[in-house]
């Protein structure tokens, strides 16, 4: 039509291409830098090592392990995570030819990369966080920890409560017990018409082979199923005793959504001062309870310095884990995992409960201010005295030690001192502020670890503690929001802890990578 733009090459016209294929990518294309780091010392003793474990002298020459994690790390950072995607991107998109050299990996060949190169990942992750400290981007002074929960590739219908799992798994049974049945009873007869040394005598069908070899595998993860439930009540009796028949090492969490489904739980710990990833993880866990110090374990493991300040969500919040901070000198910024008193705490909440630390007596406002924790007044307004070991309520009332009580904390057994049996309680003015059940007075449980608490819940409701805390939001939680929207990380594509955390790992390293290739001149000069 007359008036808009015409085509500027008529698809008849012949064309004259480039005979160089580094013509067909611009000089200043991400690709390069990516090339470039791969290929520079860095991570150079890594694929040695990597590269001595293959067979290079029978069959198909392999594809150079460089070349397929190049491939890996550049599909995340362009959002291609499957293996048919990135075996399409190597016929299709002209950068990715360039960076694989014109070679072409088929589907299976690039899953099965990742699948066995567990070990040869981790180191070139530690590689990444060396090249990182030469160009002055790790200080580990400060780092942020945190988890969230990926879905894994199970669908809703694989989870299976306890019965379900245990008819499945006597119904597959039956199933393998017919098969090996009928395959006997089919050589007997052959036996008899051909006679055993016949040799057109026909062997197991490829049929019933494949049917067995299907049958093994799901009785495999049958019983893998019930093995997790059955390691899941030992640590958590009041759990439900359900599993992912299809992806056993998974496990059935609540999203932010408040939708049930199987998921793995994903942990980082970042440096506060760069945003690097400086270690990693996936379990199984429900919770985040005992996972900080393995995570602050492995930033050592990974070649780096003990850091010195650490912030983490309340779900980090355990007794164990403080204490461990204070013997390792680590400084930590952990609100209360019972109620989060002084993160949500308004001004008046937080005047209200320093005068009830320090013994004051408080006016009706005040009692009014002071934050709540499931209805009665916090457990922090209650001063604790270690020389007569009693609790002072904010009326200057005592509570003295009762009993030992035995109790399970997020699916670990206890035993914790008791404080109460205030008579005062049953004619206090706020009792119905302070107590569920004035006639019986408020009870206060104390374990081993509540001085390391307590010097918590001080650095806590400081105005420099707050700070030091709200550093997360722009370090660790960004990283989930990266890698779940831009590298579309939100499904995990493989099925087993072991292969899920080779998929988190290599997710880890492109952002390092990406970290690297902005100043890339610097570390390549440090060299």
């Amino acid at each position: 039509m007359k008036g808009f733009r015409q085509s500027e090459t008529p698809l008849e016209q012949m064309l004259m291409w480039s005979q160089k294929l580094d013509d067909a990518v611009p000089a200043d294309h991400p690709v390069r830098l990516v090339d470039a780091i791969f290929d520079s010392e860095v991570f150079a003793d890594t694929l040695r090592s990597w590269r001595r474990q293959y067979c290079l002298v029978e069959g198909q020459p392999p594809y150079d392990p460089k070349h397929l994690v190049k491939l890996y790390v550049y599909g995340m950072m362009t959002g291609l995570r499957s293996s048919r995607q990135l075996e399409t991107a190597c016929y299709n998109r002209v950068d990715v030819i360039w960076l694989m050299s014109g070679q072409h990996p088929d589907h299976s060949t690039i899953a099965a990369f990742v699948s066995k190169g567990g070990k040869q990942m981790r180191g070139m992750f530690r590689d990444a966080l060396r090249a990182c400290r030469q160009a002055g981007l790790v200080e580990c002074r400060h780092v942020c920890v945190d988890g969230t929960n990926i879905e894994a590739d199970a669908g809703r219908g694989s989870v299976k409560t306890l019965k379900e799992l245990e008819a499945e798994s006597a119904r597959v049974d039956e199933q393998i017990r017919e098969l090996e049945g009928q395959w006997e009873a089919n050589e007997k007869r052959e036996e008899s018409l051909f006679g055993q040394e016949a040799p057109w005598a026909p062997g197991r069908g490829k049929d019933m082979g494949k049917r067995m070899k299907e049958l093994e595998r799901k009785r495999a993860k049958l019983k893998a199923a019930l093995a997790a439930i059955e390691r899941r009540v030992e640590e958590s009796p009041e759990g439900k005793q359900i599993a992912v028949s299809s992806d056993p090492d998974s496990r059935v969490m609540r999203d932010k959504e408040g939708r049930s489904k199987p998921n793995y739980n994903a942990q980082l710990a970042v440096d506060a001062q760069s945003g690097v990833i400086v270690a990693c993880d996936v379990n199984d866990q429900a919770n985040d309870a005992g996972l900080l110090t393995p995570m602050l374990s492995q930033i050592e493991e990974n070649g780096l310095e003990r850091t010195e300040e650490v912030s983490a969500d309340s779900g980090y919040n355990t007794g164990a884990d403080i204490e461990k901070l204070e013997s390792d000198g680590i400084v930590g910024y952990l609100p209360e995992c019972r109620t989060q008193v002084y993160e949500k705490a308004t001004r008046d909440s937080r005047e209200a409960l320093k005068a009830a630390q320090t013994g004051e007596v408080l006016s009706e406002a005040q009692w009014a201010a002071l934050p709540r924790d499931r209805g009665v007044v916090a457990k922090e307004a209650f001063r604790y005295d270690a020389g007569t070991d009693a609790y002072t309520c904010p009326a200057g009332q005592e509570l003295r030690y009762c009993h030992d009580v035995k109790d399970t904390v997020r699916g670990r057994e206890r035993i914790r001192r008791q404080y109460g049996g205030c008579r005062a309680c049953r004619t206090c003015a706020h009792a119905v502020m302070c107590c569920k059940n004035p006639a019986t007075g408020r009870t206060i449980k104390r374990d081993e670890y509540e001085p390391c608490r307590e010097r918590m819940r001080q650095r806590m409701s400081s105005q420099e503690g707050r700070d030091r805390y709200r550093v997360r939001r722009q370090t660790v939680e960004p990283r989930f929001g990266h890698m779940k929207r831009v590298m579309g990380l939100r499904r995990f594509l493989r099925r087993g802890l072991a292969k899920v955390g080779v998929e988190w790992l290599l997710a880890c390293l492109t952002w390092n990578v990406q970290k690297l290739m902005k100043c890339w001149k610097g570390v390549a000069m440090a060299q």
